[in-house]
């Protein structure tokens, strides 16, 4: 905002923005998993899988990748130096993109299209099979 930034593609917000998205992130995932336990039924929809796994990577990839000194309020320099940070950077460039896409997609269709079909899915293990070959 108004040319305050960290200067890191994806993530040139300054460590006050920063926390700000951190608190609605966290908002977000206490909302999610505590409707998760207080639910009555035992199944859970695949769905869920996609979008807990969604929730806690996008969190730690935004944690991680945005660890700041700040300097004043509007700069702040990284944790991180030279190829480490790039390094530190593409990671997160290439997972929060894969996340914010992928996973949040697959989740909304792992719901959705066995809701409209008005059936199951074909095969509730080959569905956890799939999430855990994307999240390893």
């Amino acid at each position: 905002p108004l040319g305050y930034t960290s200067s890191k593609e994806y993530a040139e917000l300054e460590w006050p923005i920063d926390i700000l998205i951190t608190v609605v992130w966290v908002a977000y995932a206490v909302v999610f998993f505590g409707t998760l336990v207080k639910r009555k039924v035992k199944h859970i929809y695949v769905g869920n899988w996609f979008f807990g796994g969604f929730i806690l990577t996008v969190a730690m990839l935004h944690v991680v990748n945005n660890l700041e000194l700040p300097v004043t309020f509007t700069k702040s320099y990284s944790l991180y130096a030279g190829a480490t940070d790039a390094m530190v950077q593409w990671w997160y460039g290439h997972n929060a993109v894969g996340f914010f896409l992928t996973a949040g997609f697959l989740g909304m269709m792992y719901y959705f299209v066995p809701k409209q079909a008005e059936r199951p899915v074909y095969s509730y293990r080959l569905s956890i099979v799939h999430f855990w070959a994307l999240i390893a």
